[in-house]
């Protein structure tokens, strides 16, 4: 049996709360992909805590938002934008705990929509949080016409997914 090969995929927006390299704000998350799956290493720092110890749900559901935005990028090589997400906490999540985010697609709905999952397991693998989101799937030239971003931008992320 082969073991899955990961591969690191290239970051894209620099200034991203989530993904952002250069944010000093943000999550600065980084993503592999083995072809069917993403996946997230992440420890949440204590100044995205809520409660006491606690890493805020709004935290949590943006990393769970992310991955399923970037697994529907990358799985699928269009552009998208989030038409909804249901979120499920299953366990409290500490700051500074070492989690792994992983996402999957669930089913292609049609060559215009995606149903993706994501969940964010605690070091002893238990299951803290998961998500399920619908994603709109565009060609570049489709969410160009939206002006969503500036065409050189947009032509950068093109390569980069690809």
């Amino acid at each position: 049996m082969t073991e899955t090969q990961w591969k690191p995929l290239a970051g894209v927006d620099r200034e991203c709360f989530a993904c952002g390299w250069e944010n000093p704000y943000g999550l600065q998350m980084t993503f592999e992909s083995n072809g069917e799956q993403l996946r997230s290493g992440l420890t949440v720092k204590e100044r995205f805590r809520g409660w006491s110890n606690l890493v805020h749900g709004g935290i949590l559901s943006t990393i769970l938002d992310e991955m399923m935005s970037w697994t529907a990028i990358h799985l699928t090589q269009r552009f998208i934008l989030t038409k909804g997400m249901n979120v499920s906490f299953k366990k409290p999540v500490k700051i500074e705990t070492p989690l792994i985010i992983s996402g999957y697609i669930k089913e292609r709905i049609s060559d215009r929509k995606a149903r993706v999952v994501a969940e964010i397991r605690d070091e002893a693998g238990d299951v803290c949080a998961l998500s399920e989101g619908e994603f709109v799937l565009f060609t570049m030239e489709e969410f160009g016409s939206m002006g969503v971003m500036p065409e050189e931008e947009l032509t950068e992320m093109a390569a980069a997914f690809s």
